[in-house]
């Protein structure tokens, strides 16, 4: 039995925010609020002032545009994933993205991470990923999960599977422990979980 890490790709290995709020200015022809200000808890459209509506427009002409093929890699992110699959792990890498609802989104993604020479096992798509990951992998397989969003980590502690917070201006609101501060730190924060899974199945 592998152990399993899983690990978000927007906001997580990819700087995605900043990237969009630079097309969202150009798309809605006005300046967007600098993704690096804090705004915890806020969601992203009233952190850019504008509607709910408006915004899905706009991030579904983002993602049409195959944007996404040119987000900037965090460093340290082919690393954390070759190193995590070196320790033995399978490495799952789980998204929000919305594959169902646009043929563009698989080789959108697989694009990117090939170009970033971020090596992986499974891909795991939707806004219950974690809820799919136990049921495909089980829950006693999997040894923590990598996530920057709040509501992603609070449905990973909701089916009390260990998760790191990815260190983000949005997510300081959320008093929760392990923090990552870059990819780096949670490298070290997941061999840890690793060590601890390994402990508990070799016995």
């Amino acid at each position: 039995m592998k152990a399993v890490v899983a690990v978000d790709i927007d906001g997580t290995l990819g700087d995605y925010h900043s990237h969009f709020l630079r097309f969202a200015a150009d798309w809605y022809g006005r300046p967007m609020p600098n993704s690096s200000d804090i705004n915890p808890g806020l969601p992203l459209h009233k952190f850019m002032r504008t509607s709910k509506a408006t915004y899905r427009q706009c991030k579904l002409a983002y993602r049409q545009g195959g944007l996404e093929r040119s987000m900037p890699v965090y460093e340290g992110a082919a690393e954390l994933a070759s190193t995590v699959r070196k320790c033995g792990a399978e490495l799952w890498l789980a998204t929000t993205r919305p594959y169902l609802k646009l043929d563009t989104q698989s080789p959108n993604t697989t694009h990117w991470l090939r170009l970033n020479k971020i090596q992986f096992d499974h891909l795991i798509w939707g806004e219950y990923k974690y809820r799919d990951l136990v049921k495909q992998v089980g829950k006693e397989r999997i040894a923590c999960v990598l996530d920057d969003l709040p509501e992603m980590i609070q449905q990973a502690a909701a089916l009390k599977l260990p998760a790191i917070l990815r260190d983000q201006p949005y997510n300081k609101h959320l008093d929760w422990f392990p923090r990552a501060m870059d990819l780096d730190a949670a490298l070290e924060e997941i061999l840890i979980d690793l060590g601890a899974w390994k402990e508990k199945h070799d016995r």
